[in-house]
């Protein structure tokens, strides 16, 4: 009876204490307010104070262009650049080097062929290069800034459009490969996030499965400076499908992974698969341990695109829920605590279909910046970008 009463207790001011720490309303929040299409993929803290965001905009007779926009701390719009060529070209990840220029990173469409563009600008968001990788099959889905105006990319790059290999790489200021690792190459995989450590190294997240399987996996590696894999940490996920779409460091030096994991209902290799999604989180210790995997399994769909480390040591995670019986569905913040455990969540305001918290950020005053949609499709006839600024929990 005492031991009952005593965990009665823990548990009544842990809950207390988590109920005092509710994801608060947003300090600001902005929409692009353009009549028509577009939407805000990436955001980085600018070097020059504010936000800069990748984005894009749907124009008359080629689909989308790249956008750079720039908010001041409270919000307001300080300019904004497009930059386009007659092909369609889609954003996904921006990088600001040492010089403050920025490195808007997405992939050009002529016709079916797809490339990999990337394009620098000043920091006024004048264009100094853009760059197409001609290189077949070769696919990039995030970039990072490094010392002396370079940076690195993370993709996949193969022979065959069929096994794609996973790919990490790094390029001088013009935009030159300057080293270029292929890794895992007995199976197919891409790497979706990098990251790069304060000693150095590399730490990647990768999608891998066995040449011609629809099933797939996670796998982490950490790479020194110099490219050479230090440890591979593979995740399984048996007749499933995992995106993992962020990679961050913990205040303990481990690594989070947050993405979205399809569960099969159905025959995973027939020609028409049914998936369950859900958010799947994983954390792996500085020596590649897998400490835990956990997924966020509700009525519905739920899935995770980016996550921040906040300064209490918790995660919060940007994302998508959807739950159909209950009619809730939106983008999503749900802050989970260093060992998995869910703490709270908050569902944003649904401004269209297809609308997701695509990227999640900390701000230099303890806050955090939300953004979305993230990536829209052609047929949309109306989407909006929009910035939310959230205080300190």
């Amino acid at each position: 009876m005492q031991k009952t009463l005593i965990y009665t207790i823990v548990f009544f001011f842990a809950g207390l204490v988590y109920s005092l720490a509710q994801i608060p309303e947003p300090q600001w929040q902005k929409q692009s307010g353009t009549r028509g299409c577009d939407f805000y993929t990436d955001i980085i803290e600018d070097a020059n104070k504010g936000y800069a965001i990748a984005g894009a905009i749907k124009v008359a007779g080629h689909s989308f262009d790249f956008q750079l926009v720039r908010f001041a701390e409270n919000g307001d719009t300080l300019w904004t650049k497009t930059v386009g060529t007659e092909k369609k070209e889609i954003p996904k990840r921006i990088t600001q080097l040492t010089d403050k220029s920025y490195v808007l990173l997405g992939t050009s469409f002529d016709g079916e062929k797809e490339s990999c563009l990337l394009v620098r600008l000043d920091e006024n968001g004048t264009k100094l290069w853009e760059k197409t990788l001609d290189a077949e099959y070769l696919s990039v889905e995030d970039i990072i800034s490094l010392p002396e105006n370079r940076f690195a990319i993370a993709g996949s790059k193969s022979e065959t459009a069929d096994d794609p290999k996973v790919l990490m790489a790094t390029l001088n200021e013009n935009g030159e490969f300057t080293m270029e690792r292929l890794l895992m190459t007995n199976m197919s995989g891409c790497a979706r996030a990098i990251k790069r450590l304060p000693d150095g190294d590399y730490a990647l997240a990768a999608q891998v499965s066995e040449t011609g399987k629809n099933n797939c996996d996670i796998v982490a590696v950490r790479l020194s400076y110099l490219g050479k894999a230090k440890w591979y940490s593979w995740i399984k996920t048996p007749n499933q499908k995992v995106w993992p779409e962020c990679i961050c460091c913990s205040s303990d030096s481990a690594f989070m992974i947050v993405g979205w994991n399809g569960k099969c209902l159905n025959d995973i290799n027939s020609a028409d698969p049914i998936f369950d999604y859900d958010l799947v989180l994983n954390k792996i210790d500085a020596s590649g341990e897998i400490l835990w995997t956990k997924s966020v399994d509700r009525e519905g769909s739920e899935g995770g695109n980016a996550l921040t480390i906040r300064p209490d040591g918790s995660f919060m995670v940007a994302g998508i829920k959807a739950t159909s019986f209950l009619g809730k569905i939106g983008p999503w913040l749900l802050n989970i605590d260093p060992d998995g455990n869910e703490l709270n969540e908050k569902l944003l305001n649904l401004h269209f279909n297809n609308d997701n918290a695509s990227r999640i950020i900390n701000s230099s005053d303890g806050g955090f910046v939300v953004i979305g949609p993230g990536t829209q499709e052609e047929a949309n006839t109306r989407s909006d970008g929009w910035i939310m600024k959230f205080g300190a929990l």
